[in-house]
């Protein structure tokens, strides 16, 4: 009832402007496709109603079924930058060719075509791409007013982008947030009329580009931009160089911080200035293994976040944070690379599941129950795509009472709500044993 609910919508917002009836008897693959997407998400029916001219193009099965490199990625986003388009049309064009890349991905998803993993990869992909994008429109203002940052020996300062979370993991769908910080390289000052220095230059330029992704405006939003992660302190800037990076994690990090720098990964940005970052955040995060006794701070971290964060009771679930959920495994894991990456590089690996994989190579855990704790990792996964396809708010919570259950039961193939909801339970049940046997035990 509800895909045709959403169909309806979908047909009488949209038919007579893109001419979408004559689509459809034209191509009834496309008919079939839209029933199951407007059953599968929310998401995609206000993406189309709000950008009815991107019907056409899933009548395309070049456009929509083909997966894209991360080079043609960033080719499609090359259009952003036509000579004479202003500032606020290059930040809406950028939203639409991500929301025109995005259609095609999750719609691959729906229909079954690619997997969780699949999806997320894509997503990810994606992500950069924009990021990349991004990033330039972000510094051109700033490079016009303030040149570019060079050291004392007039050398080009460079930077580079640090993924955290799910875009470091490439764990992204729709939704997520991108968690981030930038890492220059050295001190020194911008070359231009105007000078500041570099510390400053490129934190502006974080600034912008939490802007120039995350600002609402009349084309949506291409990415929301999570600094919270950043290194360093309130009033401290958005960036840092690779010294101050360093520093800041040994003077004042907390072992939190330090559990987070597991899945940091290097986006965007100067190649050998990747290199120098990504050998210091492992001597950061690996440089010394953290005695087993040390697990209780992270513990209670953990139950804090239960708590705070997933507020579950008999009628709600948390898939992210409560109990038994996404965060169970994260920081099971986490848990263990930090206690045993020193010794096994094998260990050292920012997704989720490959993390889990070098661990049982180390003998950190179980093989056997590192791959039932990945499909466990993926159903985890899926629910929490699914909520968020279908408009669930807040994000990753699951209201018992009313029609979500049911809906995510449809979008995952179980024959019931109560199929479903049992195997939920039985998911979370075995994940939350894994959990506490593996932080406790």
């Amino acid at each position: 009832d509800e895909a045709l609910n959403q169909f309806e919508r979908l047909l009488g917002a949209t038919g007579p402007r893109a001419g979408l009836v004559e689509l459809l008897v034209k191509d009834p693959d496309l008919l079939l496709g839209l029933v199951k997407v407007c059953a599968g998400g929310d998401h995609l029916t206000e993406l189309l109603i709000a950008q009815p001219e991107l019907l056409a193009s899933l009548a395309n099965p070049e456009r929509v079924l083909a997966r894209k490199s991360k080079a043609v990625l960033r080719q499609a986003m090359a259009s952003l930058f036509v000579p004479g388009t202003t500032p606020a049309e290059r930040r809406d064009r950028l939203r639409r060719v991500k929301q025109a890349e995005e259609l095609a991905v999750v719609w691959r998803y729906v229909l079954g075509i690619t997997t969780i993993d699949g999806y997320s990869r894509e997503m990810t992909a994606l992500a950069e791409a924009t990021l990349a994008a991004g990033w330039i429109l972000a510094q051109e203002p700033l490079v016009e007013r303030y040149g570019v940052p060079r050291d004392c020996a007039g050398h080009f300062i460079p930077a580079v982008v640090v993924g955290l979370g799910k875009l470091g993991g490439r764990e992204l769908v729709t939704g997520s947030d991108l968690d981030l910080f930038v890492v220059f390289g050295e001190d020194g000052a911008t070359d231009g009329a105007e000078r500041i220095d570099a510390h400053w230059f490129y934190s502006l330029a974080v600034e912008r580009l939490a802007g120039v992704l995350g600002d609402i405006t009349a084309a949506g939003v291409a990415f929301p931009v999570d600094l919270r992660l950043r290194p360093g302190s309130k009033g401290s800037g958005f960036a840092a160089s690779v010294a101050a990076l360093e520093r800041y994690y040994l003077e004042h990090g907390d072992l939190w911080e330090r559990q987070t720098l597991t899945r940091a990964r290097l986006v965007l940005g100067d190649r050998a200035l990747a290199r120098r970052t990504r050998a210091a955040l492992h001597r950061l995060v690996y440089g010394d293994a953290l005695p087993r006794a040390a697990l209780k701070e992270i513990v209670e971290v953990r139950a804090r976040m239960e708590r705070e964060l997933g507020k579950e009771t008999r009628g709600r679930v948390h898939v992210k944070y409560g109990r038994g959920g996404l965060v169970d495994v994260e920081f099971l894991v986490q848990a263990l690379q930090l206690v045993h990456g020193h010794d096994h590089p094998e260990a050292r690996q920012g997704a989720t599941a490959a993390a889990l994989a070098g661990l049982a190579r180390a003998g950190a855990i179980d093989p056997a129950l590192a791959s039932d704790l990945v499909e466990r990792y993926r159903f985890l996964r899926r629910v929490s795509a699914a909520l968020r396809l279908l408009g669930a708010r807040p994000s990753d919570t699951l209201e018992l009472a009313g029609p979500m259950p049911a809906r995510v039961a449809s979008a995952l193939g179980y024959e019931s709500r109560q199929a479903f909801l049992d195997a939920y339970r039985e998911q979370t049940s075995a994940v939350r044993e894994a959990y506490e046997r593996g932080v406790k035990g």
